[in-house]
C-alpha cells in the first residue's frame, strides 16, 4: 500500500475536526482563589460572665473555636466571600448558668494584611 484510501483520509480528517470540536471556544474562568482570612479578637458576656466558646457564620463559611484567657479567641476562614455579615454565636456561662448569645458584626478584608481584628460583646 503506498498511501491512504480515500476513505481512510476522510475518516482521519473527520476524526481530527471531531477532535478538535470538543474544545472549548471561550476562555476558562478561574473561579474563586484562595484568599484567606484571620479573624481574631477578644469576646466578652453581658451580662459579665465567662466566654466559652464561639462560632463565627459568614461569608459562606462557618468556624467555631474556644474562647482562651481575657476573652481572645481566633478563628481561620479559608476563602470567604467578603464583604459579608457574620454573626457570633457565643457560649457564655453567667453565674454558673449556660447561655447562648449572638452578636452580629461586618466580615471584611481589613485595609492591610489578612487579620480581621474585632471586639464583641454577646
Amino acid at each position: 500500500m503506498r498511501g491512504l484510501s480515500k476513505i481512510k483520509a476522510l475518516v482521519l480528517i473527520a476524526g481530527t475536526g471531531a477532535s478538535l470540536a470538543i474544545i472549548p471556544l471561550t476562555p476558562a474562568s478561574a473561579g474563586t482563589i484562595n484568599n484567606p482570612l484571620t479573624v481574631t479578637g477578644t469576646v466578652r458576656c453581658k451580662p459579665p460572665g465567662s466566654a466559652e466558646s464561639l462560632k463565627i457564620t459568614g461569608g459562606g463559611e462557618a468556624h467555631g473555636t474556644t474562647v482562651g484567657s481575657g476573652g481572645q479567641f481566633s478563628l481561620f476562614f479559608s476563602n470567604p466571600q467578603l464583604p459579608s455579615a457574620a454573626i457570633a454565636q457565643v457560649r457564655c456561662d453567667v453565674a454558673g448558668i449556660r447561655t447562648f448569645r449572638s452578636t452580629p458584626f461586618s466580615l471584611q478584608r481589613p485595609v492591610t494584611g489578612q487579620t480581621l481584628v474585632v471586639n464583641l460583646v454577646a
